[in-house]
């Protein structure tokens, strides 16, 4: 009756698929485990998987090519047995052995459950200090918080879904890295679909490095600035560009980005990131993308 579906890409996860698997068959319902590898490069990734692949339940299979999240999420539910659907990132673990109990107690029809994500309390992360500060000071949040915008809240790193909710509501395929849980959250308001959050964690155990991670953070704003009109209603981020265009002030963002862009890199790069200084650099670079895409700028 549970599909557990994993999305990888150059991410280990034998630990993961292991833990899920003794959690299961005490669950005494019928499961199974769908791993998709997302076109890995990575030797101990694609090591692992075979080792996957020979576990009872488990089913390990590859793209020919890096598909992006929103896809590779409707592949998964579009390949899953089961009527229920638990997606999890690849970098998870879950923080308490009672973790699917407490996903399968609060499944329902045309419903959607967020169980949170929490960062592991350690002198010695094995991520960056940027990811791992803003992780425990901005991303953590209980179900009380997250339920008083349910929506806005959702993240795709594990959440619970009926398969009938996949024909309605799909990820937006057009859309590539970065913001496209934040639409499909949208598009489940859109389509009346109940999204509850609970306090169920799994832990994030991303090792991204610091250039990784700003990586990732400029993919996710030029992506969120080409399909601004789409969102503009539901990430702060937008909301901070409007505000500060209508006073017309992003030109002097802009200015002030890129003159001081070197430094703001040192220290979100650093032992001791500033949150109000990463803020500060999400909001400049979306400036300088959305300055930079105006015809009269190319």
């Amino acid at each position: 009756m549970l599909s557990i579906l994993i999305p990888t890409y150059n991410q280990p996860c034998l630990a993961l698929v292991e833990e899920l698997q003794r959690q299961a068959e005490g669950l005494a319902v019928a499961y199974e485990i769908l791993l998709v590898d997302d076109g890995s490069t990575d030797a101990e990734t694609l090591r692992q998987n075979k080792l996957i692949a020979r576990i009872p339940t488990c089913r390990c299979l590859p793209t020919r090519k890096n598909i992006g999240p929103a896809r590779i999420r409707n592949y998964l539910a579009d390949m899953a047995e089961y009527p229920y659907l638990l997606f999890l990132d690849a970098d998870t673990y879950p923080a308490s052995p009672h973790f699917l109990s407490a996903y399968w107690k609060a499944r329902g029809m045309n419903r959607v459950v967020c169980g949170g994500f929490a960062y592991e309390r350690t002198d010695t992360p094995a991520m960056c200090a940027l990811r791992y500060q803003y992780g425990i000071h901005v991303e953590e949040k209980s179900a009380k918080a997250r339920n008083r915008s349910p929506y806005e809240q959702f993240i795709s790193m594990s959440f619970l879904a009926d398969k009938y909710i996949f024909k309605r509501v799909r990820f937006a395929e057009t859309m590539h890295f970065g913001y496209e849980d934040t639409y499909w959250g949208m598009m489940l308001e859109q389509a009346h679909v109940e999204l509850v959050h609970i306090d169920n964690p799994v832990f994030h155990r991303t090792q991204d490095s610091a250039e990784a991670y700003l990586d990732k953070v400029r993919r996710s704003v030029k992506n969120l600035a080409e399909n601004r009109e789409l969102m503009r209603s539901q990430v702060r981020l937008l909301r901070w560009h409007e505000k500060i265009s209508d006073f017309g002030l992003d030109g002097i963002f802009v200015y002030f980005f890129k003159k001081m862009r070197n430094k703001l890199e040192r220290n979100l790069k650093g032992e001791s990131p500033s949150m109000y200084l990463f803020a500060f650099y999400k909001l400049g670079y979306l400036c300088v993308v959305l300055r930079e895409s105006k015809p009269d700028c190319t």
